[in-house]
């Protein structure tokens, strides 16, 4: 269902299609980038560590300058001064947890989940910053049509002045009636510059998202194009299954399944294997022992058995239970939102498509009708007063049929991505 409007050009500026605008925000906008940078990170924290052993090194080296006292064997005392004495040593150690009740299978588990959850954060930005856009997008398209429609009447309010003006100084108008012509004159030029005003800011908003420069403006010369009807079974069914609030609720209940592995993982043993490597020097002259070495390797099995820590680890694993009933019932809230959401938007989204095809035959008869209005006031056989209702009713058909054009295609677009459905929309832009 193709806009009535006619698709206008701009020779002096770049035209930017939805689909350009798009990726100009999700390669430009900053939220983009710190999303996949968190993603990054959830990433890079997705390791195989959990399972790994441990490796270290250690070394020292000291030395000292003392002076001493020790007895001899005559019975008297030998005095060492500045006696310089050295240590050295060093080791490997090596230790690695080969068992603790699976908690490492579920702390892997645990940082695969939230790298899952981190990839839904992004495809949320990534579907909001879609829709933001696409907003501002049509908006902007309905608003430049607004500011044609006040402009067109702006026009018409001007010939309406110069014929009454004439009129007056022939002396077959009164002045009351320039005097009316003139205020509603006032007032269109008035809306016209208000309907500029709202079309500048709304391009400044939509800038904002592309991060490009703010002055920019007129780059949008488009039509709205509504799709074929969406049913409304299939949008709940998808939604169900696709809608990434869905999806992260699901995995936070994923999340605190991993919790309650690692809580009652604690309630069994740990087994470590360890090995090392140790070497030792030391020189003092002054002492009895002058000099010794060792060095060597150590190896061993270390095993721990909780026995009681005060009821720690039951009452950890009751909170976490309590937890994961809580991520259950704010998933079945989470779901019963949004089939309520997407209930109401698909009633509106029927109504505007309904609205749609009589209010273009309204704009039409409007438009036909306003010019009659002009050719009758011309011969001086309607008022101003008449000829100003159909000014105002034109501006109203013209109004009415924009918004029912921008409602529809907005809440086409907020059930596709509600039932993530994101994809083919982009797809259709291509």
């Amino acid at each position: 269902m193709a806009s009535p409007f006619a698709r206008s050009q701009n020779n002096d500026v770049e035209i930017l299609s939805l689909q350009e605008c798009i990726d100009l925000g999700l390669e430009n906008n900053p939220a983009i980038k710190i999303i996949g940078n968190r993603e990054q990170i959830a990433r890079n924290n997705h390791s195989y560590e959990p399972f790994l052993p441990s490796l270290g090194a250690t070394g020292r080296l000291s030395n000292s300058n003392t002076n001493s006292r020790r007895p001899d064997a005559s019975g008297g005392e030998r005095e060492f001064n500045g006696s310089k004495s050295s240590q050295l040593s060093g080791g490997l150690s090596f230790t690695w947890r080969v068992f603790d009740g699976l908690g490492m299978f579920a702390d892997y588990e645990k940082s695969a989940l939230m790298l899952s959850a981190s990839e839904i954060q992004t495809r949320q930005t990534v579907e909001n910053m879609v829709l933001n856009i696409s907003n501002y997008y049509y908006q902007i398209f309905v608003q430049q049509h607004r500011v044609q429609a006040a402009e067109k009447t702006l026009v018409l309010s001007k010939e309406r002045y110069r014929i009454i003006d004439e009129q007056v100084n022939i002396g077959s108008a009164s002045g009351l009636e320039r005097h009316q012509a003139r205020l509603d004159l006032n007032t269109d030029s008035s809306n016209v510059v208000r309907q500029i005003e709202t079309l500048r800011n709304l391009y400044i908003q939509m800038n904002t998202l592309m991060n490009i420069d703010m002055s920019l403006s007129m780059y949008i010369s488009d039509t709205i194009i509504i799709g074929t009807p969406l049913v409304l079974a299939d949008l709940e069914f998808e939604t169900r299954q696709n809608n990434t609030a869905l999806i992260a609720s699901s995995l936070g209940i994923s999340q605190t399944q991993a919790d309650l592995k690692i809580a009652r993982a604690a309630r069994f043993p740990t087994l470590d294997l360890s090995a090392g490597y140790s070497y030792s020097r030391s020189e003092t002259p002054s002492s009895i022992s002058t000099f010794s070495q060792s060095n060597g390797f150590n190896y061993g099995v270390d095993l721990t058995i909780p026995i009681f820590n005060g009821f720690r680890v039951d009452r950890n694993i009751r909170n976490t239970k309590l937890e994961l009933d809580n991520q259950r019932l704010s998933y079945d809230e989470t779901e019963l939102q949004l089939i309520s959401d997407l209930h109401m938007l698909y009633n509106t989204y029927s109504n505007n498509l309904l609205m749609i095809d009589f209010e273009n035959q309204n704009m039409e008869v409007t438009l036909v009708n306003l010019d009659l209005a002009l050719e009758r006031y011309e011969l001086g056989a309607l008022s101003g007063l008449d000829f100003r209702e159909f000014q105002l009713s034109y501006l109203n058909a013209v109004d009415r049929l924009l918004t029912a054009m921008y409602q529809a295609k907005a809440n086409e677009l907020s059930l596709l991505i509600l039932s993530g459905r994101m994809e083919e929309f982009l797809k259709k832009l291509e």
